[in-house]
């Protein structure tokens, strides 16, 4: 899954919540209310016809009548194009026309808001620009998301199998008993974002693959000194940098022994604690500002976008970066067979070195596609996306469509190489060009293809590297108490900036990490934002010294 993870990634910034009623009544909302009468499951009519409120087919496809029906989607994807391969046969099979509002994730966020302040907001609001605190706050309290549950139960029996799951709609229902979101549950890595380093940049320099931070460091040096890529230019080499969106430097703080999130959040001798004003977090931040002083790390790690992260990699110009996957940034096609990069191993293992445990194989995503009061008749969305939920529309979207990429054969399904198309079919039927990857999608958990030339799995390869070092652990989830929900989107905002904001500044040196005052300052600033208030809501007791 993509960065699509993350876990959590995803992701998860702090932003605002969703409906718990169409009137928007905070009263109510904020109370734990009944779900709302006007446009809900109760309210709808059954005509001679069949029709759910002279609308929508209750079974069976199409769902309505052929230009009678669209609903308007918000969500954020890296797609070159905006032409998605499965939209245009789910259109086809529903009658359902679906007008794609789509922004890239560095600006979805501000457009996002700038929507739900100005009310002209799409039907559906998807992808990671969604949070915990968005829920809560423009569903429980506001009423601007509205209670899915009853839609669910009457007209979704996929969706139903997937809440039904061990644990999904428990995870799924926010703390006034409603449910504000499509589901999204899958197998799941259990490494997100992880350092890949340049193999054959590690032959050009005679090195080895390092398995501490001190050969990692020197491997850096020699990336730096010499022509590591063979260009004939020894001055044109980066030796270290990191998706802009997910960064995860902090994570590297599992080599010094506490592994961390990128809240700063970890795990220590099994218990969660608050890794963010730690001695080791403090050693992290030292030993990347020695290394960006030496010209070692990216000068840009902290103001780049994507686009330009991702053209270094696709000249060359990277030895080593945090990814959710290489291809990412290397310019390479995914699923090929290792070439240039490889996996760089968990480092100080002999030490104490560990990496953060970011699921246990299965995870349940529960802010990425919500229904709006803007919505009219919520139940033909509701089953759009149940209908989506199909086995052979779920391998549409995540692997290329049955009939052209898949095949059903008796023994199961059959997954060609796209490499064997045509090349313009090749474009149009890559994975980020089937489906919106940041919306909701689903699989049965543990289906596999069956594959002439299997892919090369690389997350795979690297959960079976990263397995005995993962912290047996990992950091739950939780929902904010709703007579906190205000102060806590507040705090969490504010810590997480915050956070962000210092971390460059330690490791740029605008601020110096080894100045005991300063160290301080940081520290004491945690502590003035609300960070006690903020861990105590997120059900963490001890903060790591």
């Amino acid at each position: 899954m993509k960065k699509r993870i993350v876990a959590l990634l995803l992701t998860a910034a702090m932003c605002a919540g969703l409906l718990a009623g169409c009137g928007k009544s905070s009263d109510t909302a904020a109370t734990g209310g009944d779900a709302p009468e006007e446009g809900s499951v109760q309210s709808a009519q059954t005509d001679d016809s069949g029709k759910v409120n002279g609308v929508l087919y209750k079974e069976g496809l199409p769902l309505v009548d052929e230009g009678t029906y669209s609903f308007s989607i918000f969500c954020d994807d890296s797609s070159d194009t905006g032409e998605f391969y499965m939209l245009n046969e789910f259109k086809k099979q529903t009658n359902v026309d679906v007008d794609l509002r789509i922004f890239p994730y560095e600006t979805a966020t501000e457009r996002l808001n700038l929507d739900l302040n100005s009310g002209d907001y799409a039907d559906v609001i998807g992808g990671w620009t969604l949070s915990d605190s968005m829920i809560l706050t423009y569903g429980v309290n506001q009423g601007v998301f509205i209670p899915l549950e009853d839609y669910f139960a009457e007209y979704c029996p996929r969706i139903t199998e997937i809440l039904d799951l061990p644990g999904v709609r428990e995870e799924m229902t926010a703390p006034d008993g409603h449910i504000y979101a499509i589901p999204y549950v899958c197998d799941d890595t259990m490494v997100g974002y992880s350092p890949y380093i340049n193999t054959k940049w590690l032959e050009n320099v005679g090195m080895d693959m390092p398995t501490t931070t001190e050969e990692f460091e020197a491997v850096l040096k020699a990336f730096k000194e010499q022509d590591a890529n063979g260009n004939g230019d020894p001055n044109d080499e980066i030796p270290f940098s990191t998706d802009p969106n997910n960064k995860h430097i902090e994570a590297m703080a599992g080599w010094f022994g506490l592994p961390m999130d990128k809240y700063g959040v970890g795990i220590k001798d099994s218990e969660v604690v608050y890794a963010g004003a730690s001695s080791t977090y403090r050693e992290l931040l030292s030993w990347l500002n020695g290394m960006y002083k030496q010209g070692l790390i990216d000068l840009e790690i902290f103001t780049q976008d994507s686009a330009t992260w991702e053209g270094k990699g696709n000249r060359d110009l990277y030895g080593v970066s945090i990814a959710y996957e290489s291809n990412e940034f290397s310019g390479h096609v995914r699923g090929t067979e290792r070439d240039e990069y490889d996996i760089l191993p968990v480092l100080n293992t002999d030490n104490g070195g560990r990496w953060l445990r970011d699921t246990n194989g299965f995870s349940v995503y529960r802010t990425q596609a919500v229904v709006t009061d803007n919505a009219k008749n919520p139940e033909v969305i509701c089953r759009w996306f149940d209908n989506a939920f199909e086995l052979e529309n779920g391998i549409g979207c995540n692997r290329g469509p049955v009939g052209t990429v898949v095949f059903k054969e008796d023994d199961g399904y059959h997954a060609i190489d796209t490499k064997t198309l045509p090349e313009d079919e090749q474009e149009k039927l890559s994975w980020g060009n089937l489906w919106p990857q940041s919306l909701p999608k689903y699989m049965p958990s543990g289906f596999k293809y069956i594959e002439e030339n299997p892919l090369y799995d690389e997350k795979k390869t690297l959960e079976a590297a990263y397995e005995p070092y993962l912290t047996k652990e990992i950091i739950p989830s939780f929902w904010i108490p709703l007579d906190k929900i205000d102060r806590y989107s507040d705090i969490a905002t504010a810590i997480k900036d915050y956070f962000n904001q210092q971390q460059a500044m330690f490791v740029s040196g605008e601020l110096n990490i080894n100045d005991d005052a300063q160290w301080k300052s940081y520290v004491d600033g945690l502590y003035a934002l609300g960070l006690e208030d903020w861990l105590e809501v997120r059900g963490v007791d001890k903060i790591a010294d």
